[in-house]
C-alpha cells in the first residue's frame, strides 16, 4: 500500500462522510506517533478495507481503480515488460487493446515508470490502480510461469531419460498445477492439451466456448502427460491406447476432481482435463435461471411422492446440475435419497451416492435392483440409456419412488419417443412420467459493458422473429476489460418444461407423434426453450446470437 498524505485523505473521508471525525482524528494520532501513513492504520483497524483505500486514491488520483479478482488479465503480456522493472515498480500490463496498454500500478503517480513501459512498448498507456497483494499476486503467476517454461527447462528435461515426474521439485511439477489453478481462476470447465506437428495447443473452455492461452513448448508434452498419467494412476507406458482417469487437485479456496481423457492422436497423446468443483452444497433451484411461473410449476411436481422426472439435453447443457438442485430442494432428514451415477460429479453429504462400476457388474442396471433394497424415497440414476434400466427406473416409479434421471433428446417431449424407442409400453410411459425438462446453457452479457444491440435480419429470424416487426430491444456485451473481449460473463440456463396432464396421457397411450403431443403441451402453457431465450433477451440477459447458436431453429 503506498504511503498517504494525511491531509488528503483526512479530508476526502470527512467531505464525504465515510468515517467520524472521531474516528478519522483518533487514525491521524496514531499514525503520527507511529511515524506511519493514516492508510495503514485504517485498514489495520478495520476501519476501512484496502480495496476502499485504494478506491478513494484512485478518485484523488482521477484514474480508475481494478479489483483484480473481478479480471482475468492474459498472462502472456508478460512478454511485454522485463521481470525486474514490472517487480520494482509493482505494477503489470494488463490488457493490450487497439495499440493502448492497461497498465495497473499500485502507485500511479510513478512517472517514471510509466514512462518506462511506454517507451519499452512504443505503445500508449492507460493508467489504472490495484492493491499491491494482488498486483504482486499477479506477477507471479505471469513471471513465475515464465522461467519454467523456458527453452532451457524444457530441453533439461528432454535431455534427462530418467526425470522423475512424481518428484514435486521438478519444473513440470508446477506447470501442469499452474496450468490447472489457471484455468479454475477463469472458471473453466475443461482444459484441452493438444500436440500439433510442430507446437502445443492449449486451449480452455469457458461458459461453453473453448479460448487459447499460452502454451508450453512442444517439447515439454511428453513429460506433461506423463506427470497427468502418475497422478491420474494411468499407465505411463501406454501410449497407443485410451486411458481415463481422474485425480484430486487443491486450489486456493477448495478442492476440484479433474477427470482426464488421454486420446493417441497422430502427433501424440491428446489430453482433455474436465475440472469438478464440488459446487453441489451451494446449488440451488433459484440459481438455475427458470422464470418463476416454471420453477413453481418445477417444485410442485417435484413435491411428488412418485413418479418420474426427467431432465434431457446435450452433453455439458448443465443436466447434473439441474439434478443436483432438485435433490437439494427436497433433501431432508425424512427424506432417503440415493443416487447412481457415472461418474460421480460432485459429492454431497445430503445423498448417498453410487459411482456405476461395470468390471465389477455395477450398471445403472444391477445398481438400481440394490437400491431398490435400500427403502429408498428418492432415486436419481444419472442417465437411462439402456431397455433394461428405464423398465426399473418406470417400475420404480409405479411403485412409491420418486426417479430422477436425464435423456439425451433435443427437446422435452422426444423424450417420450425416446423410452418408446428403448422399448417402454406406452401405458407405462403415461402413468410413471410426471415431467420432462430440456435445457441449454447460453452465455450471460457482461453487466459491466453492456450496450443496446442492432443483430442482423436473418439471426432475427434464427429463433423465429420478424427484424420488421418485434418489441424486442436486445442487449450485447461491447466487450471490456473484466469480460477480456468477448462481451459474456457467466451462463444461465433456457428450459422447456414438458407436464404430463391427463390429455397428454391419453396420446401417449394412444402413440401419437411427438407433433401432436406437442401441440397439446403447447396449449397446455408450455414455453418452448425458444421462446424462454427470447424472454431472456428481452430482459438484457443475453443475445440474439446465443439463443439462436443453443436453441435456434436453423
Amino acid at each position: 500500500m503506498a504511503i498517504e498524505t494525511c491531509d488528503e485523505l483526512r479530508d476526502q473521508l470527512l467531505a464525504n462522510r465515510i468515517l467520524s471525525p472521531a474516528d478519522v482524528e483518533s487514525a491521524e494520532a496514531e499514525a503520527q506517533s507511529e511515524s506511519g501513513d493514516i492508510a495503514g492504520i485504517l485498514v489495520r483497524k478495520r476501519l476501512l478495507t484496502e480495496v476502499q483505500v485504494n478506491a478513494l486514491r484512485a478518485l484523488r488520483c482521477g484514474v480508475p481503480f481494478c479489483n483484480l479478482p473481478d479480471y482475468l488479465p492474459n498472462l502472456r503480456n508478460a512478454e511485454l515488460l522485463p521481470e525486474e522493472l514490472v517487480r520494482r515498480h509493482v505494477m503489470f500490463p494488463l490488457f493490450n487493446l487497439d495499440g493502448v496498454i492497461t497498465l495497473v500500478i499500485e502507485d500511479p503517480n510513478d512517472l517514471t515508470a510509466i514512462d518506462q513501459v511506454r517507451r519499452l512498448t512504443r505503445q500508449d498507456v492507460d493508467v489504472c490502480i490495484g492493491n499491491r497483494g494482488d498486483i504482486r499476486g499477479l506477477i507471479e503467476r505471469a513471471y513465475g510461469a515464465s522461467k519454467y517454461l523456458e527453452l532451457s527447462a524444457a530441453q533439461s528435461l528432454l535431455d534427462t531419460p530418467d526425470t522423475d515426474v512424481n518428484d514435486e521439485a521438478q519444473p513440470v511439477i508446477r506447470l501442469v498445477d499452474d496450468l490447472i489453478n489457471e484455468a479454475v481462476r477463469q472458471n473453466a470447465s475443461d482444459i484441452h492439451i493438444e500436440p500439433g506437428e510442430h507446437d502445443l495447443r492449449v486451449r480452455v473452455r469457458v461458459d461453453g466456448v473453448l479460448r487459447e492461452v499460452t502454451a508450453p513448448p512442444l517439447g515439454l508434452h511428453r513429460a506433461i502427460v506423463s506427470r497427468i498419467k502418475v497422478v491420474s494412476r494411468l499407465d505411463i507406458s501406454q501410449t497407443r491406447s485410451p486411458q481415463d482417469g481422474a485425480f484430486q487437485h487443491r486450489t486456493e479456496d477448495a478442492d476440484a476432481v479433474i477427470r482426464v481423457s488421454v486420446l493417441p492422436s497422430v502427433f501424440g497423446e491428446a489430453v482433455v482435463l474436465r475440472i469438478l468443483r464440488n459446487e453441489s452444497e451451494s446449488i440451488s433451484l433459484l440459481d438455475l435461471g427458470m422464470n418463476q411461473t416454471m420453477l413453481d410449476r418445477f417444485e410442485a411436481i417435484l413435491s411428488s411422492a412418485h413418479g418420474m422426472v426427467l431432465v434431457s439435453g446435450p452433453t455439458g447443457s448443465g443436466k447434473s446440475t439441474t439434478l443436483y438442485a432438485a435433490m437439494k430442494s427436497i433433501a431432508s432428514p425424512k427424506t432417503n435419497i440415493i443416487a447412481i451415477e457415472d461418474p460421480v460429479e460432485y459429492r454431497t453429504s445430503l445423498i448417498r451416492q453410487v459411482q456405476v462400476n461395470n468390471e465389477a457388474n455395477l450398471t445403472f442396471a444391477t445398481g438400481l435392483r440394490s437400491v431398490l433394497r435400500q427403502d429408498p424415497d428418492v432415486i436419481m440414476v444419472g442417465e437411462i440409456r439402456d431397455v433394461e434400466t428405464a423398465q426399473i427406473s418406470v417400475q420404480a416409479a409405479l411403485t412409491g419412488h420418486l426417479v430422477l434421471s436425464t435423456v439425451h433428446t433435443n427437446d422435452a417431449v422426444s423424450a417420450v419417443a425416446r423410452l418408446r424407442d428403448i422399448g417402454v409400453a406406452p401405458f407405462l410411459i403415461s402413468t410413471s412420467l410426471l415431467a420432462v425438462l430440456a435445457q441449454r446453457l447460453c452465455r450471460r452479457i457482461c453487466s459491466e459493458c453492456s450496450e443496446p444491440d442492432s443483430p442482423p435480419p436473418q439471426v432475427y429470424r434464427a429463433i423465429g422473429l420478424d427484424p420488421e416487426n418485434t418489441d424486442v430491444r436486445p442487449m450485447r456485451g461491447k466487450g471490456c476489460r473484466r469480460c477480456i473481449g468477448t462481451g459474456y460473463l457467466g451462463r444461465t440456463g433456457l428450459y422447456e418444461l414438458f407436464v404430463v396432464d391427463e390429455e397428454i396421457s391419453g396420446l401417449i397411450v394412444r402413440c401419437e407423434p411427438s407433433d401432436t403431443i406437442g401441440s397439446a403441451a403447447r396449449a397446455a402453457g408450455m414455453v418452448m426453450l425458444v421462446h424462454d431465450g427470447i424472454e431472456k433477451i428481452r430482459n438484457g440477459l443475453t443475445t440474439v446470437e446465443e439463443v439462436a447458436r443453443v436453441a435456434g431453429r436453423g
